[in-house]
C-alpha cells in the first residue's frame, strides 16, 4: 500500500523508540498522526514534535488507534521507504548538459531518476531547478521556512536559462529568488558552465544579479560543465580549456576580493576541477569561507590539505613492519594527493604508490574519482594481483557495495586479485590507516 491508498509504508521501527515501545514494527502501514495523513518526512517531523501523539495504524487487514507517550523533542522513531509520500516531483527540463541523459542503457534504473522535489533539496541538499513549482509550493516553503535550499540557475537571463534547461521558451528564475529571499530563505545557488553559452558576458549578469539577494543568497558555486562519450544526439558542447579555466579563475579572483571587501565572504566560488585543469593552487581556506559547497566538489581539495597538515605531526618517523600499498583514484584525485603522497613516503617500511585511473566506461574527459566504474578499477589495476589498495568510498553507492556500473568490489577484487580497504575521501581516514599499522 501506498500513499494514494491512504496510507505509508512503515520500512522500520528504531530500536528502543517510543514508536517500538508501542508496538508497531516495519511492515506495519501509518494511516494517520493526529487524524492527518503526512505529505512528507517535513510534515511528519511537525506532527510528531509533540509529548503525546495519536497514532493510527495497519497491520494487515487489522487497523488501531494508539496513543504514544514521549519527550516533545523525542523521535518517534518510524523509518519509511522514502521521504516524500506522496511521490517524488520528477524533472521535466531536457538539460543541454544534463549528466542523466548522458548515461549508456543497462545501468541500474535508480540511476535514470531525475528528481526536482524542493523538498530534496532542504532534505539532502539536492539541487532544483523550481521550474515545476507553483504558488502553494512557494506557500509552503515560507510558511515552514524549509532553509536553506539548493537550486540551480546557471543563468539568470531567462533565454539562455531556458536554452540551457532545454525549454521552449524562456526560463526565468529571480522572481521566485526575491520571493524565498523575501521570506528569509537561505539560498545555495548551482551553475553549471558550459563553453560559449553562459560564460563570459553571460557568467557576469548572473553574478551580479544573485549577488543583490545576498545574504539569502549565501554562496554561488560555479562548476564545469561534465562530458561523457554517450553524447549522440545531444547538443555540442565541449570541455572548457587550460587558457579558459586561467582567465577564469582570475575573473573569479577579482570577484571574491571585492565581495569580501564589501560583503565579508567571497560568496563566488569556483569548482576545484577548474584549478586542477589550469594547474593552479587551490585559493587559501579562508577564501572557501565555511565551505558550503562541499558536496558540489568545491573546495574538497583545499580542505584535504588543511586536514593533512594538521595530522602531518601525528606520522610517524617508520612504520613496525613494511607494508606495500597503492592509492587508487581518478585523474583529478591523482593532482590533489600527489604532494600529500610526497609526504607519506618519507615514513620507512611504508611502500606507498599512487594509481590514477582514467575513466573507461564514461571517456576520458571524465576525470573525477566518484565516477569511477567497477570496469575502470579492473582496467586500471590489471597487474597488480595480491597488492593491497585503498579506495574512497565515493565510488560506491551509499549502503552498497556497488559501483556506477553494478558491480560489486567482490566482484572487482575476483577480477584483479587486489584486496581492497574502502576510506572516507578524507586526510584523517588516510592517516589513521597509516597509523594502523602501528598498533598491528
Amino acid at each position: 500500500m501506498n500513499y494514494r491508498q491512504h496510507c505509508i509504508r512503515i520500512a522500520g521501527v528504531v530500536p528502543g523508540s517510543p514508536a517500538m515501545a508501542c508496538g508497531i514494527r516495519g511492515g506495519n502501514h501509518l494511516v494517520s498522526i493526529n487524524g492527518i495523513l503526512p505529505r512528507d518526512t517535513i510534515e511528519y517531523s511537525y506532527l510528531t514534535c509533540s509529548d503525546r501523539i495519536r497514532l493510527r495504524v495497519q497491520s494487515g487487514k487489522r487497523s488501531r488507534t494508539l496513543m504514544v507517550p514521549k519527550n516533545c523533542d523525542a523521535n518517534l522513531g518510524l523509518i519509511f521507504d522514502s521521504d516524500c509520500f506522496n511521490g517524488v516531483k520528477r524533472c521535466h527540463n531536457n538539460c543541454i548538459f544534463c549528466f542523466v541523459d548522458q548515461l549508456p542503457p543497462g545501468l541500474r534504473s535508480s540511476l535514470y531518476e531525475k528528481d526536482d522535489d524542493y523538498r530534496l533539496s532542504f532534505l539532502h541538499g539536492n539541487f532544483l531547478t523550481m521550474t515545476n513549482m507553483d504558488n502553494r509550493e512557494l506557500h509552503r516553503i515560507s510558511t515552514l521556512h524549509l532553509s536553506p535550499l539548493y537550486i540551480s540557475v546557471h543563468a539568470t537571463d531567462p533565454d539562455i536559462r531556458g536554452l540551457m534547461l532545454g525549454r521552449a521558451r524562456p526560463a526565468p528564475v529571480l522572481d521566485k529568488i526575491a520571493e524565498l529571499a523575501g521570506a528569509g530563505i537561505v539560498m545555495h545557488i548551482q551553475v553549471v558552465l558550459c563553453p560559449g553559452i553562459n560564460d563570459g558576458d553571460v557568467l557576469k549578469k548572473t553574478i551580479a544579479d544573485l549577488a543583490g539577494f545576498w545574504p539569502q543568497v549565501a554562496s554561488i558555486g560555479i562548476v564545469p560543465v561534465g562530458l561523457t562519450r554517450f553524447r549522440d544526439g545531444r547538443p555540442n558542447i565541449r570541455s572548457f580549456t587550460r587558457v579558459e579555466c586561467l582567465r577564469l579563475i582570475r575573473e573569479a579572483g577579482d570577484y571574491q576580493c571585492r565581495f569580501r571587501r564589501q560583503l565579508k565572504t567571497s560568496l563566488t566560488y569556483l569548482a576545484d576541477e577548474f584549478y586542477l585543469r589550469a594547474r593552479m593552487p587551490f585559493p587559501s581556506a579562508a577564501n572557501y569561507d565555511h565551505y558550503p559547497q562541499l558536496e558540489n566538489g568545491i573546495g574538497n581539495g583545499r580542505l584535504f590539505y588543511e586536514e593533512f597538515r594538521g595530522l602531518s605531526a601525528t606520522l610517524p618517523d617508520r612504520l613496525r613492519r613494511r607494508r606495500r600499498l597503492y592509492l587508487a583514484t581518478g585523474r583529478a584525485g591523482a593532482a590533489v594527493l600527489g604532494p600529500v603522497l610526497r609526504r607519506l613516503k618519507r615514513i620507512r617500511n611504508l611502500d606507498l604508490s599512487l594509481v590514477p585511473i582514467g575513466s573507461i566506461f564514461f571517456g576520458p574527459r571524465i576525470s573525477v574519482t566518484g565516477l569511477l566504474t567497477g570496469q575502470d578499477l579492473i582496467w586500471g589495476l590489471r597487474g597488480h594481483r595480491g597488492i593491497e589498495v585503498l579506495l574512497p568510498d565515493i565510488i560506491m553507492r551509499q549502503g552498497a557495495s556497488l559501483l556506477l556500473d553494478g558491480m560489486s568490489l567482490e566482484q572487482v577484487a575476483s577480477r584483479t586479485g587486489c584486496r581492497f580497504r574502502v576510506l572516507q575521501p578524507t586526510a584523517g581516514a588516510l592517516v589513521s590507516e597509516i597509523l594502523r599499522s602501528l598498533s598491528e
